[in-house]
């Protein structure tokens, strides 16, 4: 009796935790996707680390990051629904990135910029964790 309650226990919490994980509750598969804004927050957290920006460069920031996130999205999209080339879709990301990079650092001053540089290229690249 006692281990015909244990395996009905074991299958009530199965039947439980499996719908949760898979809908992203389980603290890692399908719940690791990021808004854009925790994207961007991430993003200008490595891009400027140990710098230390004004009020207006801050803004200006935020500004440069939802466009650039916006652009590469639609960029995605685009590539995903007409079944798009990966190598095509990273040289593409890559030149946006340069781009978003540029706009970036012409906001700074010299000492910012070489600062900038040191963290972009501190950065992880590709796929798993680069921007």
């Amino acid at each position: 009796m006692k281990n015909t309650i244990r395996m009905v226990v074991a299958a009530a919490a199965l039947a439980i935790a499996v719908p949760a994980y898979a809908q992203g509750g389980g603290g890692g598969g399908g719940g690791m996707q990021m808004s854009q804004a925790d994207r961007n927050a991430r993003q200008k957290e490595q891009l400027f680390k140990d710098i230390t920006l004004t009020a207006a460069q801050s803004a200006t920031v935020d500004s440069i990051l939802t466009q650039a996130g916006t652009k590469q999205r639609e960029a995605m999209m685009a590539a995903r629904s007409g079944g798009g080339d990966p190598a095509a879709m990273q040289e593409s990301m890559r030149k946006m990135n340069t781009e978003r990079n540029d706009a970036l650092k012409a906001l700074l001053t010299d000492e910012q910029k070489k600062k900038f540089d040191e963290n972009v290229a501190a950065m992880p690249q590709g796929r798993r964790g680069g921007l």
